[in-house]
């Protein structure tokens, strides 16, 4: 699992998302596989160097897998 940082309180799974799209200069849809619609206030560029590695925007969870079972 690698949750990127999109913007202060929008962290996504990067192994779920579908599709990005430019809505406007500072603003970006997020399509994910499950159909869920997320529109941040962020600008593309910004949103794409999240979902390449962009290790400002990047949080790994060292034992992803107990932290998977336990959310649910």
């Amino acid at each position: 699992m690698k949750l990127v940082k999109i913007d202060d309180d929008l962290y996504l799974n990067s192994d779920f998302i579908e599709s990005v799209e430019a809505d406007g200069k500072e603003s970006t849809i997020i399509t994910m596989i499950s159909g869920e619609v997320f529109s941040p206030n962020v600008p593309i560029k910004k949103v794409l160097d999240a979902i390449c590695g962009s290790e400002e925007h990047s949080v790994e969870y060292e034992d992803d897998e107990n932290y998977r079972r336990n959310k649910g």
